[in-house]
């Protein structure tokens, strides 16, 4: 809760003047999956992002107010909860690229180790290589960062050695082969929802500024959504998110009226955002050519290149996604993952 506290104390610094210093629900919107870990999370940045004043202050002795966070059952959410698990043709991807020499070559130097750890853990190598090696390593680094003491197995080798089985794990799910196609029916979901908020926030009439998605994975305390995200927009770095990480967008109004997207990643509290650059494309990269660039992945009919035959399972899909794309301005992504699209005119923050 504290990284997620620092984390609203930095956004309402790098937004002073472009947001309103008092909570305006016109123009900030807070969705989060339905964890306690992911609603609290939100609760803790909004804490530091619209601390009360004034007449805001409703108990002098606590520098507080509840601020709307919404949300919608686990069984219907399909935006935020990544890898989408009801998607048949996904499935099949993750099975090709299991079996492929690619992915085979990537574990052939850790075989005794994983049957080791198997033995340890009490998992199938199979469900190890499928999955559980990345559920075993948060595990250990959550008990960690908790001071709680780890089993005796568990030396600085064994950890890196999970580290680094994890992230090829998560490279496989998202990447490795048939990028393209994965990056459709997963993440690419994401950045469509994405695009149009940004794409409405040109109209004058758009009057919010922000959007936060307090997301993560069911069992993963590493986040599943930004490596979805980051994977579809080709500008990950193969590393697991740390907690509390953050990636922007940003929209700008240019001098010449023209609007670009700028987009910075925040996975160290010491350090400034990075500037991530959309491949092909400079930032800050023209709205007009991001949104041709980021086209091959983005899916117009996510049930049927799914093979999705079930009318209830579509109609849920089809109905959030709908209603998200109304929400109009900023996203914003957080529990191990926090995403932030914000608008603001170049040189200077004023309403578009």
């Amino acid at each position: 809760m504290q990284q997620h506290y620092d984390l609203g104390t930095y956004l309402r610094q790098r937004y002073s003047g472009f947001l309103n210093d008092s909570y305006n629900r016109h123009e900030v919107y807070v969705r989060s999956t339905d964890f306690d870990r992911t609603l609290m999370s939100a609760q803790a940045n909004l804490a530091a992002l619209f601390p009360p004043a004034d007449k805001e202050i409703w108990k002098p002795s606590l520098k507080w107010q509840p601020i709307p966070v919404h949300t919608t059952p686990l069984s219907q959410e399909q935006l935020l909860v990544l890898p989408y698990v009801n998607c048949p043709r996904f499935n099949e991807l993750q099975q090709d690229t299991m079996a492929s020499k690619e992915f085979k070559s990537l574990l052939e130097p850790y075989q005794d180790f994983i049957k080791n750890l198997s033995q340890e853990t009490g998992y199938s190598v199979a469900a190890l290589t499928g999955g559980k090696l990345w559920a075993v390593y948060d595990t250990l680094l959550c008990e960690d960062k908790h001071n709680f003491t780890l089993p005796n197995w568990v030396t600085p080798d064994v950890r890196t050695k999970l580290q680094k089985l994890s992230e090829f794990i998560f490279l496989s799910m998202f990447g490795l082969s048939n990028q393209v196609e994965k990056s459709k029916l997963q993440g690419g979901v994401l950045v469509k929802t994405i695009l149009k908020n940004i794409t409405d926030a040109t109209t004058p009439s758009n009057l919010q500024k922000l959007i936060i998605y307090s997301a993560m994975k069911r069992f993963f305390q590493h986040d599943s959504t930004i490596g979805a995200l980051q994977m579809a927009l080709g500008v990950s770095d193969g590393n697991l998110p740390p907690y509390a990480a953050c990636h922007f967008f940003e929209l700008h109004q240019e001098e010449n009226g023209q609007y670009s997207i700028e987009m910075f990643y925040r996975n160290d509290s010491l350090k400034e955002p990075y500037v991530l650059t959309l491949p092909g494309c400079a930032s800050p990269c023209p709205l007009q050519k991001f949104t041709e660039l980021v086209s091959p992945i983005i899916v117009q009919d996510w049930a049927a290149e799914c093979g999705i035959t079930n009318k209830n399972n579509e109609g849920v899909f089809t109905g959030l996604a709908l209603m998200v794309g109304f929400l109009g301005l900023a996203v914003i992504i957080m529990g191990s993952f926090l995403c932030y699209f914000v608008i603001q005119k170049r040189r200077n923050y004023q309403n578009i």
